[in-house]
């Protein structure tokens, strides 16, 4: 078999799987929480338990179990959790497991040797080693992963907007990718002539709230997993959502507004470092599952851009979709509609 082709931004919270079809690009994605030990079957046949086993540790993928290993750390990028993550991820594809090539990244400050801005080729390696490893699925099958390229992380994701937007050979345009575990930003000149800079912060990430959200749903006696509080802070304007998943409905305005306080507080941050990074960028470029939390305090920073402060359309999928476009051999792609008018075609 010919080994299907997946882009894959296997971040800290969310894998982001991006694949052609039909000349249609596909996104899913697959929110990590893993526990150890196994889960007993499901009583509802519509339902499937995955229990996994890596070397003789037992796995399982448990979406609300306050008991889910933290991924929201730099080390997840090489250990058991990403393995299972990214074979979790394929999975929820709907495609039939079989042979793949996968496309996937890693932080700037990973990628990257902080020294001189070349390529850590041994932690690229070493990214591509731990997703080669042996992984089992119990009464189930698992895709076999024949190779891996590694990509960095945030500016490749703006590469179709770039285009589409002609702008100017002599423009600097500001990535700013805003993830679970990390801050990453470049430069970019032109329509990707050029990267003249990049930075990397892997102490800033929307881990920074959920940690608020997670500590302070435990004090309401409600769920404090990793998953419910994300979703918490996604629908957190949703007072129906809010009620079903905090028990204690006296600590509901102390528990939004701690969230609140959280995120003006990672937006000042972010916005601090983009500033001292680039300070006069032509445009600015919002991407990353928490890149709606801080474009207030970015679209402030940057007041004399005005529209040039683009929130890129659904920013938690745009690199895997970029990724995707890129490793496409040439082939004719349909856009989504939110990037490119219907009906109109690229060639990557």
């Amino acid at each position: 078999m010919t080994p299907l082709k997946f882009a894959v931004d296997d971040g800290s919270t969310n894998v982001k799987i991006s694949w052609i079809e039909n000349g249609e690009i596909r996104t899913v994605i697959s929110p990590n929480s893993f526990r150890k030990n196994w889960k007993s079957a499901a009583l509802r046949k519509d339902k499937k338990v995955f229990n996994y086993t890596i070397n003789s540790t037992k796995y399982t993928y448990d979406m609300t179990s306050d008991k889910a290993l933290e991924t929201t750390h730099v080390d997840y990028q090489y250990d058991d959790l990403n393995l299972l993550s990214v074979h979790h991820a394929l999975l929820q594809t709907g495609i039939k497991p079989g042979p793949v090539k996968l496309v996937v990244t890693l932080p700037i400050t990973e990628y990257y040797d902080a020294e001189d801005c070349q390529k850590n080729e041994d932690k690229i390696e070493r990214k591509r080693e731990n997703l080669m490893r042996k992984i089992e699925l119990n009464k189930g099958e698992l895709f076999d992963i024949t190779d891996v390229e590694v990509m960095p992380e945030s500016l490749p994701a703006v590469l179709s907007t770039l285009l589409m937007q002609s702008v100017s050979q002599f423009n600097r345009s500001l990535v700013v990718d805003i993830g679970g575990t990390t801050l990453d930003m470049g430069v970019i000149v032109g329509e990707f002539d050029d990267v003249s800079a990049i930075y990397g912060n892997n102490e800033i990430g929307v881990s920074m709230v959920t940690d608020v959200a997670r500590k302070y749903l435990a004090a309401a006696d409600s769920d404090s997993s990793y998953l419910v509080a994300n979703e918490l802070i996604k629908q957190r304007d949703n007072l129906d959502f809010v009620q079903e998943v905090v028990n204690d409905e006296s600590q509901i305005s102390l528990i939004i507004n701690k969230i609140e306080t959280k995120i003006e507080e990672l937006g000042k941050q972010v916005a601090h470092e983009a500033k001292k990074f680039a300070k006069n960028p032509n445009r600015v470029y919002l991407v990353g599952g928490g890149a709606s939390l801080i474009y207030p305090a970015i679209k402030a920073a940057y007041s004399t851009l005005g529209d040039k402060v683009v929130l890129v359309d659904e920013p938690q999928e745009a690199l895997a979709r970029e990724l995707c476009l890129y490793h496409s051999d040439g082939e004719s792609v349909e856009m989504p509609a939110q990037e490119l008018p219907v009906q109109e075609v690229v060639n990557v």
